[in-house]
């Protein structure tokens, strides 16, 4: 028996793995919204974890991602898509038909408050906050993440 041993090549190891970052599925048929958001949230950590994005361009593209990837742990949700509620029908699908009852955390973003009442925002049970995209800042967005994230950690 020959005792050589056999190497194999060396593979790179991504040093962001999923125990340091936070997972967030951008939900939205803008590109532009998809920019911006990557834009606002390029070099942020939040509570020591960086942030994955990953991005769908629809709701049914989104169902598909959260089928294939449990690990999400909040998804940037905009209501107005191939539909007038396509954003709602995403969070209740996945509130009611996959059982994720409370996790991910789920922001709905819109950039038409007017089409959602404030009694539908009070007796939806599906998404977890609600943010308008003109009105708010970049400093208010990452406090919101923080907060939503830190609530669900713990």
């Amino acid at each position: 028996m020959d005792d050589e041993f056999i190497f194999s090549d060396e593979v790179e190891v991504d040093p962001h793995t999923d125990f340091d970052q936070w997972s967030i599925l951008v939900v939205d048929d803008d590109v532009d919204v998809h920019v911006a958001t990557k834009l606002t949230l390029q070099n942020v950590t939040i509570l020591g974890k960086t942030l994955k994005l990953i991005d769908a361009n629809s709701g049914k593209e989104a169902i598909a991602v959260l089928k294939e990837n449990k690990q999400i742990d909040l998804i940037l949700l905009d209501m107005i898509m191939e539909s007038q509620d396509a954003g709602l029908e995403v969070a209740g699908w996945l509130r009611k038909e996959s059982g994720c009852f409370d996790k991910p955390i789920i922001i709905l973003r819109t950039g038409q408050p007017g089409l959602l009442k404030d009694s539908e925002i009070l007796q939806n049970k599906n998404f977890n906050a609600v943010v308008e995209k003109s009105t708010i800042t970049r400093n208010k967005f990452i406090s919101l993440l923080t907060q939503m994230l830190d609530e669900s950690s713990t």
